[in-house]
């Protein structure tokens, strides 16, 4: 039977269903975000609501002592984010921090409580949505490079939804630190969120200043706020997973091609490719034993596919 062989502009077009399946995560995990800072903003309002005076909340009265109100708040807020969903030992253990914050300290602790419970609760979620988004790239990988490997004169693209994460699967999505270092990222996001609020709190708060510090926009049009503190993070979220994607579609890639020993490899650039990765893939055809292995940076959409070799018979 003749040899198959992907060409570049077949490649192509999978880097570009990658790229649609980025685009869509990353939707989902900003729509998740969102309505997390969007709660945190009406738990504020109503803050404001319950302890401002006709001039504002002065900074005294932030000061004062937690009440039962606030921890009332602090677990309502909880609660219906949780909507009775087990807890993994990650937010387990933020959760138990944000609840001897909340009733140890004063309003502005019990606001900074709040915050960084509702954002842990919400990374729980989309490290769920995470860990299957890239079950879902990696398992379509591997069709595709079933479908190249099968020899067929046509196939199409692999369309891969809610993949069923087998012990194999799992082993390969959480073969790395992406887990440990997404709750970093949220981590930096509850820091973030808290100066903002905590330094708009310090000195007391009027109508219009409330209303610049709950304001949202556009993404990235608002260069202050909640909103604002949260989108850099939020950010880096997306290029974490998206990087870890990559890596997870190259461990396919290369599994493949070691199983049908291909001699040498091509870099096949996305997009838009950067200099860096340019310069990677004109260096090449590469021998299978020393080829770089992807992403070349974060973000990266770079992949490989066989290299055609002069004297191959190809369709």
């Amino acid at each position: 039977m003749a040899k198959t062989i992907v060409t570049d502009q077949q490649e192509g077009q999978r880097i570009s269903q990658l790229l649609s399946s980025d685009k869509r995560f990353k939707g989902q995990t900003d729509n998740l975000y969102y309505q997390a800072l969007k709660l945190i903003s009406d738990n504020i309002r109503a803050f404001y609501a319950r302890y401002a005076s006709s001039k504002g909340l002065t900074a005294d009265v932030v000061r004062e002592r937690v009440t039962h109100w606030d921890l009332d708040q602090f677990m309502h807020a909880i609660d219906l984010l949780m909507n009775g969903d087990q807890s993994s030992a990650d937010l387990k253990k933020r959760l138990k921090l944000t609840k001897y914050q909340a009733a140890g300290g004063d309003h502005a602790d019990a606001v900074a409580a709040l915050i960084g419970a509702t954002i842990a609760v919400t990374t729980e979620k989309v490290h769920k949505t995470s860990r299957q988004h890239l079950a879902n790239d990696y398992v379509s990988e591997q069709k595709y490079q079933q479908a190249i490997a099968s020899k067929h004169l046509t196939w199409t693209l692999p369309r891969t939804q809610n993949a069923q994460i087998t012990p194999a699967i799992g082993h390969a999505v959480d073969g790395s630190d992406w887990s440990d270092r997404l709750w970093v990222r949220s981590d930096d996001m509850v820091a973030d969120i808290q100066k903002v609020v905590r330094d708009s709190l310090s000195g007391g708060l009027d109508q219009d200043q409330l209303e610049k510090l709950l304001h949202f926009g556009a993404t990235g049009m608002v260069p202050k706020g909640i909103q604002a503190a949260g989108e850099t993070e939020m950010w880096m979220v997306d290029r974490l997973i998206r990087t870890e994607s990559a890596r997870l579609v190259d461990k396919a890639t290369m599994d493949s091609l070691k199983n049908r020993r291909v001699k040498r490899i091509d870099i096949v650039t996305e997009p838009d490719a950067c200099e860096k990765c340019r310069k990677l893939a004109a260096q090449g055809p590469f021998s299978l034993s020393e080829c770089p292995d992807l992403p070349w940076h974060p973000n990266c959409r770079c992949k490989k596919r066989e290299h055609q070799e002069e004297n191959d018979e190809t369709h």
